[in-house]
């Protein structure tokens, strides 16, 4: 597999691309939509059909993949030759709403395309020179005639632009090359064969805008075209497949996704044929291949026992079998180990083939049963290190699952989990520890994430290749001046794609098959910014968005020099300064829009939005703040709780100090931040002492928690009767609700651990009625009445920060969490779906909502660049 396995499906469905501007919905007699295919050559490497009709040109006119892959330049040369021509009042009548069809032909160092146009009714010569006179008027127009028909030529004075039509048997058809219109007229060119347009007239969705046609016998030909090279290993398995597939698009902005049925010959020496009696099934090993994976082959097998029986027939076919019987019967005699009874069930009905960005190669085997195998391993196999063997005997993996592991003869091995990876050199596997243990998986990148999102893990067969590590194979395979298309990012657009891949699944016999290309759209969220602001630290605050004026809004954020910057909703500049100290927690917004920000250099902050101190500001404080002030109205006043360690401070919005309220030492450190209810104020702490104070400071009554130990903020809840209770969760995952008149009431959660972050979704009551557990790499939310789950997700990274919570309407929130270790950031609704565009790449602390009264909701975001990225969303 030497060959990144799939470029020829990438750069062929590139070559798909030319045509989807102009897209399908098959109608008519299936007659009239067959004559129009006869006259297209044999050596045709793809048919796509479409509808002429303004309304598919309105559904996709935006969509980007369309030029990145024809090339910019062409296809605006296809738009302008479009509306020229199929637009033109003259023709109007003769084109609309026939069914038009773009076709895909070898020549020289080039693949032609080719435009025929059925007309629904017949044209006379006259018409025609009249029409070409006035729609072309800006273009030469000469004329041939040849082959008893007349060639129209439109030159535009640019080289290589020749555009030729003729009006051969009631179709136009038209190329830039003049050779391929001469292949359509001449009778002594081989044609496309019955059989095979019949395949494609039965197999186009009539729902579908786009369907494309493809016979599998120009697999090697097309290979040959494109490539240098001879193919690898993953186009030997279509050798001599015979049959043709035919496929049909589903829209989608930032992806081409081509799925519809393959039809084979049911050539038994084929490899591909093993699954064409099996039916899709999860594929889960790809969550074990390293980072650094170029491309992968992957295969689930749904019947065993069926595809061992096939496997050996085809083995046996091939005049292949004898010698792995007579290695085998050896193992019986020497190890009195049969190979059937004996190992084969060890081994599970996954398996894969790893290309790496180096070139190497990893196989991946599920294993079926752990205690077999770790009683026939050191039958079948040799330590050479702690935790690596080599198989003893040649050819085992082969035998096992045929032709994709035959290059691993026999190779080295460790177990993963219940996973075996091999290598043919230890060193592979040693380098493979390594990223295992360091996490550096294929499923921490964002570009596998959202393949992952719109490929699926269903199929049979999974072909995959990542652009951004396989880029310079693919260059390298590639002929000159497919390579010099390939390379060019001006115009065109493979480098923009995440990935490509084909999935494959067995169908009675047939088989069902999806191409994906998944791009990144400049219209995707995180694509391209509508403005930057760049600092010249990092920042190190989650950026607030807080009321400037009556009629603007403005952003908050710090930077790691303690710069505090102002910024307007387009990205400049109002104000900065810097403030003694990092500010701790979040700053709040007072009814006068004064701004109220606490830092861990003791001080209080209270500015205007314009950065200017108000009077008694900034002020020291006794000790350190530990979490956002809570501004609350309490015993007729306004004032602000600062939890500092052990004390809480307490100051009127003057800037002066409660008196009522000093010397309130706890004991313990003071669990986040400061709760108020009504005229009670209510704390918690790190050792368990919970404290509701009045309105004057005085201590009502203390709650302690004996032998427990506290990490996460308490809650108010309600009780029943419109009563309320502080809610607590200890390391050991028990919830204590404390209504300081009876004994609090316990109850043992059955999720997460004593390292957990638990959180509550914010509600403008004050009332929590939601919980958000995060623990590890799970993300866990439930009610907190009845500890019921709302939704569960599992990320592939350990989180180490807490989650944000944005307004998304009446009392609903978007949760927002940050995977630091591979730079992501997700954004879920209160059902647990993840919001539109994510995840991105970003760093921890965003914000996501309008950032001017009547702005659209954007994310803002920083990245490992020091600057602050505004995305509308």
């Amino acid at each position: 597999m030497r060959n990144t396995i799939i470029i020829t499906i990438l750069l062929f469905v590139a070559i798909i691309g030319a045509s989807l501007y102009y897209f399908a919905d098959l109608e008519g007699d299936k007659k009239e939509t067959l004559r129009p295919l006869t006259f297209l050559p044999k050596e045709t490497f793809l048919v796509t059909t479409f509808q002429n009709d303004a309304t598919t040109d309105n559904i996709f006119k935006d969509f980007e993949i369309f030029g990145a892959m024809v090339g910019r330049q062409e296809f605006e040369q296809w738009q302008i030759l479009k509306t020229k021509l199929l637009r033109h009042s003259v023709i109007q009548p003769y084109v609309n709403d026939v069914d038009l069809y773009v076709s895909f032909h070898p020549e020289k160092e080039t693949i032609t395309s080719l435009f025929t146009i059925p007309l629904s009714t017949p044209i006379d010569r006259a018409t025609i020179n009249s029409f070409l006179e006035k729609a072309a008027s800006t273009y030469t127009l000469t004329q041939k005639d040849t082959l008893e028909n007349r060639i129209y030529s439109l030159d535009k004075g640019v080289k290589d632009s020749v555009f030729h039509i003729v009006y051969h048997e009631d179709i136009f058809f038209a190329s830039f090359s003049e050779n391929v219109l001469y292949q359509v007229m001449d009778k002594q060119v081989p044609k496309l064969g019955k059989d095979e347009i019949d395949y494609f007239i039965d197999n186009n969705s009539r729902n579908s805008p786009l369907s494309v046609y493809f016979v599998h016998e120009q697999i090697p030909r097309i290979a040959e075209h494109l490539m240098r090279r001879k193919t690898g290993d993953f186009l030997r398995l279509f050798d001599h497949l015979g049959g043709q597939s035919a496929w049909n698009l589903s829209f989608k902005n930032d992806a081409l996704i081509l799925s519809g049925e393959s039809e084979t010959a049911h050539r038994k020496e084929n490899y591909i044929e093993l699954f064409g009696n099996q039916h899709k099934t999860s594929q889960t090993l790809y969550n074990y291949f390293p980072q650094n994976t170029a491309s992968y082959l992957s295969f689930a097998i749904s019947d065993p026992d069926s595809f061992r029986k096939d496997l050996l027939t085809l083995l046996e076919q091939r005049k292949e079998l004898p010698a792995l019987v007579a290695q085998f019967a050896e193992m019986k005699k020497s190890k009195d180990i049969s190979f059937e009874d004996d190992i084969c069930p060890i081994f599970g009905r996954e398996f894969a083939v790893v290309e790496q960005s180096n070139q190497a190669q990893l196989a991946f085997i599920s294993i079926a049963d752990s205690s077999k195998f770790d009683t026939f391993i050191s039958s079948i196999a040799t330590r050479v290190s702690d935790s690596i063997y080599r198989f003893d005997h040649s050819n085992v993996p082969f035998a096992l699952y045929g032709d994709p592991l035959k290059p691993f003869q026999r190779p080295y091995f460790l177990r993963v989990e219940n996973i075996l990876v091999l290598a043919n050199y230890q060193s592979l596997l040693t380098e493979y520890q390594r990223d295992w243990r360091r996490v550096n998986l294929l499923t921490n990148t964002l570009g596998f994430k959202n393949s992952e999102r719109i490929q699926g893990n269903e199929a049979n067969i999974t072909c995959f290749v990542r652009t951004s590590t396989s880029s310079s194979m693919i260059s390298n395979l590639l002929k000159t001046a497919y390579r010099e298309s390939f390379r060019d990012k001006n115009n065109f657009g493979y480098q923009d794609f995440y990935s490509w891949s084909i999935q494959i699944a067995g169908n009675n016999g047939r088989f069902q098959s999806s191409i994906y290309g998944v791009y990144k759209s400049k219209n995707a969220l995180g694509a391209v910014a509508d403005w930057v602001y760049e600092f010249n630290n990092r920042p190190i605050t989650a950026p607030q968005v807080f009321e400037h004026s009556d009629t603007s809004q403005f952003i908050l954020i710090q930077e790691q020099d303690h710069t505090v910057h102002a910024i307007n909703p387009s990205g400049n500049k109002i104000w900065s300064t810097v403030f003694h100290g990092r500010v701790v927690g979040e700053a709040q917004q007072l009814d006068d829009r004064s701004i109220v920000l606490v830092t861990d250099r003791n001080r209080l902050y209270r500015f205007d939005p314009d950065g200017n101190s108000l009077t008694g500001f900034s002020l020291g404080m006794d000790s350190e703040p530990t979490y956002t002030p809570t501004i609350s109205s309490i015993g007729g006043q306004q004032l602000i709780f600062v939890p500092a360690g052990r004390k809480m401070l307490v100051y009127t919005l003057a800037g002066k100090k409660v008196e009522s309220w000093n010397d309130k030492n706890l004991e313990g450190k003071i669990l986040f931040d400061i709760k108020v209810l009504g005229d009670q104020v209510f704390v918690g702490t790190e050792n368990g002492h919970f404290y509701q104070f009045d309105a004057q400071g005085n201590l009502l009554k203390e709650e302690i928690i004996a032998d427990s130990q506290f990490k996460n903020p308490i809650a108010i809840i309600r009780l029943e009767q419109n009563r309320h209770a502080v809610y607590a969760v200890d390391t050991a995952q028990i919830s204590f609700t404390m209504d300081f008149k009876e004994e609090p009431q316990t109850y043992k959660l059955e999720q997460g651990g004593n390292r957990s972050f638990i959180s509550y979704f914010p509600n403008a009551t004050g009332i929590a009625y939601r919980m958000a557990i995060i623990d590890q790499k799970h993300l866990l939310t439930k009610n907190i009445q009845d500890s019921s789950v709302l939704f569960d997700f599992t990320f592939t990274q350990d989180l180490i920060d807490r989650p944000q919570y944005f307004a998304a309407g009446s009392n609903s929130s978007l949760l927002g969490i940050a995977s630091r270790k591979n730079y992501l950031v997700y954004l879920f609704d209160e059902k647990g779906s993840i919001q539109d565009g994510f995840p991105i790449e970003a760093l921890p602390d965003f914000y996501y909502g309008k950032i001017d009264y009547n702005s659209p909701t954007y994310l803002l975001c920083t990245r490992r660049d020091r600057k602050l990225y505004a995305f509308k969303h």
